[in-house]
């Protein structure tokens, strides 16, 4: 076979029709045919060339017919591609160049609480987790004590805390087992899954989890210049080590990474804003779900440009919007869009859907709603007084007061936590039962995704309940654009 041949049909499906599909490409190699050979005409010619240029060809296709490992020939081209591929991104700014290697991050003693960050993305990341509600993995032997938060006087109270919640978690869960069975109730979850989903408010977000992190090198880098900024100290360490670890697999990308100073002076001077408009004001939901259908757009912006850095909720943030004067609002929206780096990088606020849900709900539910990355999503920091949640099981079992004395402690420790050192502590002493505001914000398809999906019987149970309201207060703002809609848990409760 013509050697041309030889080397085309191992880099791709085939090598004279005018579609095919790229293979057996080191990562550098592949992005930038992805990015920098695409943009010239006749792909694998040109492709050919290089090739010859970088490689020792005869040598290539021995390795090629003898079935031998041909990356250690492609050295040369691999460190010219990435050079190239730095070259388009940072240089020239073309950042697809990035697109079209994947590239994945373990993290195996990650707390809980820093998953949050972890998950917040635009770009198309993915991560995978233990489960709460499949592992009995959790145990105070694994938790992750935050160097700051150790240096408080607020450290020992943790401690007891923790080894309380744990205790609790640990003798519970037989508890809760042998009382079910005697309930004799039908589930469509297996009992111990409906047990773990009950037993699981307990379990500390400071307890270590395992995190896979994927995806391709543009998420990747956009991503981690984000974590970059924040000040916790665990996902200050996690950002710096897993650079370091993806340094070693694309060098000429992930060495340059830093951290974007003015958004870090942005999101200084919002905070500063918010609290100088709203100190440390709390007000309490009124339900668990709230609607908020097509509210008047600059002022849903300003409201959504604040709502991370106070305590109102979003109803009684709009009102304090709708009373600023012009110039107050002028100003809030200067602070947000100053120091925009570029053209693709406005802040979150400026961009938002139809549909504003309000949830106040516990962690281990709004850990799965943040995965829902479709949605657009403006989270508040944790603060005790917006209380805990009782899952069922525990409602009408024997361990209800020992649990509601455990919650009203951690609670109590996460308001005082917040008051005297801020929100990036007071996760670190709460349990997943504890209560966390955020908003999403979706359209119309997306609430029919989330919500046939989240109403589901193989949905905890709490989770499936909101999922419901959110479809039913949807339907009563428009039956005609929502009625389609199937309400899983509603069928399955008639």
């Amino acid at each position: 076979m013509d050697e041309n041949k030889v080397i085309l049909n191992y880099f791709f499906t085939n090598h004279d029709k005018s579609i095919f599909a790229i293979k057996n490409m080191p990562q550098a190699v592949q992005s930038y045919v992805y990015m920098g050979v695409s943009r010239f005409p006749n792909v694998r010619e040109r492709f050919l060339k290089l090739i010859r240029e970088k490689c020792d060809v005869n040598q290539l296709i021995s390795f090629i017919e003898n079935g031998k490992d041909v990356n250690k020939l492609l050295s040369n081209f691999s460190t010219f591609a990435a050079q190239q591929n730095s070259k388009i991104y940072f240089d020239f700014r073309h950042e697809s160049t990035a697109e079209g290697s994947t590239v994945f991050v373990v993290s195996e003693n990650n707390p809980i609480y820093a998953t949050e960050i972890q998950q917040d993305f635009f770009f198309p990341l993915t991560t995978m987790e233990l489960s709460t509600r499949y592992s009995r993995k959790f145990t105070y032997e694994r938790v992750y004590w935050d160097p700051n938060l150790m240096k408080t006087e607020f450290a020992e109270e943790a401690k007891k805390l923790l080894f309380d919640s744990f205790n609790l978690y640990e003798r519970g869960f037989e508890i809760l087992m042998s009382e079910f069975k005697e309930r004799n109730e039908n589930t469509e979850l297996p009992e111990k899954v409906s047990v773990l989903d009950s037993i699981r408010a307990l379990i500390p977000l400071a307890a270590y989890t395992t995190v896979i992190l994927g995806g391709n090198s543009r998420a990747m880098m956009e991503h981690f210049k984000k974590l970059l900024s924040y000040k916790d100290a665990f996902i200050q360490y996690y950002a710096k080590e897993a650079l370091k670890e993806l340094s070693k697999i694309s060098p000429e990308y992930f060495s340059r990474i830093t951290v974007d100073e003015n958004v870090v002076k942005r999101e200084e001077k919002l905070r500063k804003k918010a609290r100088e408009l709203f100190g440390n004001k709390f007000i309490k939901s009124k339900n668990d779900v709230v609607l908020h259908y097509e509210p008047p757009l600059e002022e849903t912006i300003i409201c959504q440009i604040l709502y991370p850095y106070c305590n109102l909720t979003f109803e009684a943030l709009l009102d304090e919007v709708n009373s600023m004067n012009k110039s107050e609002r002028a100003e809030i929206l200067r602070i947000a869009t100053e120091d925009r780096p570029n053209r693709s990088k406005p802040i979150r606020g400026f961009a938002t859907r139809h549909l504003i849900f309000e949830i106040e709900s516990p962690w281990f539910l709004w850990k799965d709603f943040k995965r829902h990355r479709m949605n657009i999503r403006f989270q508040q920091e944790m603060r005790g007084l917006s209380g805990y949640e009782i899952p069922y099981l525990i409602k009408g079992s024997s361990i209800r007061s020992e649990y509601e004395k455990i919650m009203d402690r951690a609670c109590d420790l996460v308001e005082r936590v917040y008051l005297k050192h801020g929100g990036t502590l007071s996760k670190t002493v709460a349990l997943q039962a504890c209560k966390k505001r955020f908003l999403l914000c979706m359209d119309p398809r997306q609430l029919t995704v989330m919500g046939e999906l989240r109403t589901m019987g193989e949905g905890d149970r709490g989770y499936r309940i909101l999922a419901s309201e959110m479809i039913e207060l949807a339907k009563e703002k428009n039956e005609l654009l929502f009625g389609h809609i199937k309400n899983n848990y509603l069928k399955g409760q008639e």
